[in-house]
């Protein structure tokens, strides 16, 4: 043993188990892995040991036979470390991998589904989500159980599919006595925790990394512990599922003394990956919470625009109105947002600060691993929040750029999944555009406004309803129930539909952020005139969520100007020296304001709801 073997982590036995997808380890050897008999008592099966750094597996019953990787084992097999063994236990499936990072065990294995594929062509699997994983189901799909094998994970684990089905029968007993978790949970040369830590019965506040979070790519959760980590050395670059261009992503089984993974060539690795997606994470990503907030809205309504206004407006009033400071949490994610930004407020003419309509797959879509393929995902924009007067109040933002077809029905959720961030957001944006309602055109058609006079097809109440559909479809919800997440419905373009309304009808304070009495005097008016002229608008919002507003807002402030000449002839901009946006933040500040706890409290003036309450409260 060299001195730098003294540091490291010594290697131990994790232990998946495939009924629960629960994950513990074992720190010393041998480890006995025992069944039940038919009088209840149990007895061990096999034993795995330790000899000079070697590790086998013993088999300790005649009439309990035991499989590894599909395989009869008779005798005492070796085990090699950091390779995964599926162990049929006894009616009782298990996965075996020594190592000495014992909280990852493999890709997909937390999330509970089987990879099915027939013994002679493993390549040909076909995944079933826990749901599907009966006898019955399998039954359905399959004639000869015997001939098929069964992944619980991205990788070669394998059972066969026969034990999986005995495993699945309700009077088997459990089969195994799986170590308990040691005691220190830690690692020896980071703080990340090993093991989520178990809820605990009185509030408490979660050490960062003990709590899964969804991946701001492909929105699948994971905790600290599952991350990969991205090689740095040249000499490591090309990764096996994302191609030859990538950084390697790992495993990593060696540190530095500041808890930083170190790759093959031993070189200190500070970025970490999605073990599902693959995808670079933010950094920080596990130091605070996260909330997403999708946008969406149909083609060409103007989603570009707004949120280049809002990232523009957005730190301004929470810094002047709520003591917090937004920052950019990833400068290299987030140069696409940015560069629109900056082209939208910098310009001197309107072709200058014309944005271009967001592509179905173009450079603010980023092709990643998902379910088995690669698939075009939307980069996510992130952002920091923290209080600057309480810094334990603190959170991620992440924005989206979708492209408007992505929310059309018809869409295939496995080969474009890029709208699937809906179903773990935190809070929607729907972005209606009155220019393309007939209703609103008929009323506005004395309006020299070129947004009115241009081809276009209405079907936003489709795109709303499709919303509906994919956030209750994730979330295994019927179709008459109805979501808790806040919905914001964005009637945008105010400055062209505000004579609609008699005036003085709305709040639209310039100064300071609208109180919750302005925001739902303000909401209760727009879906009035909503539900005249779009009715199917307002039912549809009000079929997905127990929580709608609806806010008057404008991102532009003024009519845009046709191009006249050049390449960009025809098309619509806005003009610099006119931008004057109307409540663009507003909506976005409801929505933290919903969260609990809430990531904003309102300072120098009136306060937010929470706040409202909490003064009650002392006071009574």
């Amino acid at each position: 043993m060299g001195l730098l073997d003294f540091f490291r982590p010594k290697i131990r036995l994790a232990i998946g188990d495939c009924s629960s997808r629960s994950l513990t380890h074992a720190e010393t050897f041998p480890v006995n892995l025992s069944g039940r008999n038919l009088d209840g008592t149990k007895s061990p099966l096999c034993r795995i040991h330790q000899l000079d750094g070697e590790f086998s597996l013993e088999p300790l019953s005649n009439e309990h036979p035991i499989k590894l990787n599909g395989q009869t084992v008779a005798r005492e097999t070796p085990l090699k470390p950091n390779q995964n063994y599926g162990l049929a236990l006894d009616k009782h499936l298990m996965v075996l991998r020594l190592t000495r990072k014992p909280q990852r065990i493999g890709d997909g294995f937390s999330e509970g589904n089987w990879d099915i594929a027939p013994r002679d062509n493993p390549e040909d699997r076909e995944t079933l989500p826990p749901s599907q994983v009966t006898p019955e189901s399998i039954a359905t799909h399959i004639e000869r159980p015997e001939d098929h094998l069964a992944f619980p994970t991205y990788g070669d684990t394998c059972f066969l599919l026969s034990d999986l089905l005995s495993s699945l029968d309700p009077s088997a007993a459990p089969a195994s006595d799986a170590p308990p978790p040691a005691p220190n949970t830690q690692h020896p040369r980071t703080s990340r925790p090993l093991l989520p830590k178990p809820p605990s019965p009185a509030p408490h506040k979660p050490e960062p990394g003990s709590q899964s979070s969804p991946c701001p790519y492909c929105w699948k959760p994971f905790t600290a512990g599952d991350a990969l980590s991205i090689a740095v050395h040249d000499s490591l670059t090309g990764d096996p599922v994302l191609g030859s261009h990538v950084k390697l992503r790992f495993a990593a089984e060696r540190f530095n003394s500041l808890g930083q993974a170190l790759d093959a060539e031993g070189v200190p690795c500070p970025d970490h990956a999605c073990p599902h997606c693959r995808g670079r994470l933010p950094p920080s990503f596990f130091s605070q919470p996260q909330h997403i907030l999708s946008l969406v809205g149909a083609p060409s309504s103007g989603k570009s625009y707004y949120l280049s206004v809002l990232l523009r407006q957005l730190p301004e009033d929470l810094i002047r109105h709520y003591s917090a400071n937004l920052q950019d949490g990833d400068p290299s994610g987030n140069a696409q947002l940015n560069e629109m930004k900056n082209r939208v407020f910098s310009a001197n003419t309107p072709e200058d600060a014309f944005i271009s309509k967001t592509d179905f797959e173009g450079v603010m879509y980023e092709r990643l691993y998902r379910d088995g393929k690669l698939v075009p995902l939307p980069r996510p924009f992130v952002y920091y929040l923290q209080s600057l007067t309480d810094p334990e109040c603190r959170a991620s933002l992440v924005f989206y750029d979708n492209a408007g077809e992505h929310f059309k029905p018809g869409i295939a959720l496995d080969e474009s999944p890029g709208a699937l961030h809906v179903a773990a957001s935190a809070g929607l944006l729907f972005l209606f555009d009155p220019s393309s309602s007939p209703a609103f055109r008929k009323l506005l058609r004395r309006k020299r406004d070129p947004q009115l006079h241009t081809d276009a097809s209405d079907e936003q109440d489709t795109i709303l309803s499709e919303l509906g559909v994919r956030v209750k479809k994730m979330r295994a919800l019927e179709s008459h129930e109805k979501v808790d997440t806040p919905l914001a419905i964005l009637v945008g373009k105010f400055d062209l539909w505000q004579n609609l309304l008699p005036p003085e009808t709305l709040h639209l304070s310039e100064d300071c952020p609208l109180t919750p009495e302005a925001i739902a005097q303000n909401s209760r008016h727009v879906r009035s005139l909503l539900a005249q002229l779009c009715p199917t608008i307002v039912a549809n919002a009000e079929s997905i969520s127990t929580n709608v507003t609806y806010f008057p807002l404008s991102s532009l402030g003024h009519s845009p100007k046709e191009i006249p000449e050049g390449p960009l002839a025809g098309r619509l901009a806005p003009n610099p020296k006119r931008l004057k946006p109307i409540q663009a933040t507003a909506p976005v500040l409801w929505i933290l304001s919903q969260q609990s706890p809430s990531p904003i409290q309102r300072v120098n003036g009136a306060m937010s709801e929470a706040t409202l309450e909490e003064a009650s409260d002392e006071t009574t």
